[in-house]
């Protein structure tokens, strides 16, 4: 009995919450951006470059705004005499930012978000006994996890700037350095 009253007092507190939060809401399509970024993935695959595409979403709250990304990076490399490996990773997700109060032009914030995952591997080498040369590939679906952090700086009326660090967990974990701009529309 405990229990069912602990639940329902749960959901009425988030119930309120949410009335109160949503009643400030301003979802829609709001921008769009690219981003270019500098990918460290875990051992053994090395940094590389990746890029990207974001939508801005609008508002949860003032401070809480919401986004879709798509990021996608590849990297390529031997592994000894006669084989190489490549592994690619395309995220889609979506994320939260809150945004900090400052007092100044630019806007820092944190977030969060999930994403799918579509990883794919893929190795040639020539096989010591028959010296053919032999291709296999596979790829797999997963779900990321990723926290993020960093600051907008408005350059125009319509574009805002934005640099970032992102960790990413699920597929290749990895780590990301990112730049980018959003074209903010209706401004």
């Amino acid at each position: 009995m405990k229990k069912a009253v602990l639940w329902v007092v749960v959901v009425v507190v988030m119930m309120s919450f949410s009335r109160i939060g949503f009643a400030q809401a301003d979802i829609g399509f709001k921008g769009v951006g690219a981003r270019l970024g500098y990918v460290m993935p875990e051992d053994p695959i090395e940094n590389t470059l990746g890029f990207g595409a974001q939508a801005e979403l609008g508002t949860i709250m003032p401070n809480l705004a919401l986004s879709a990304i798509l990021d996608y990076w590849k990297k390529s490399y031997d592994v000894g005499t006669n084989s190489n490996y490549g592994y690619s990773e395309f995220v889609i997700g979506a994320l939260a930012k809150y945004y900090f109060k400052m007092n100044s032009a630019v806007k820092p914030y944190a977030g969060g978000g999930l994403g799918l995952v579509i990883g794919s591997s893929s190795w040639d080498y020539t096989n010591i006994f028959t010296g053919e040369k032999v291709s296999e590939s596979e790829s797999d679906t997963d779900i990321g996890i990723f926290i993020q952090g960093g600051a907008e700086y408005p350059i125009s009326p319509n574009f805002t700037g934005f640099a970032e660090l992102k960790y990413h967990l699920g597929g290749i974990d990895y780590f990301g350095i990112f730049i980018g701009f959003n074209y903010m529309l209706g401004q």
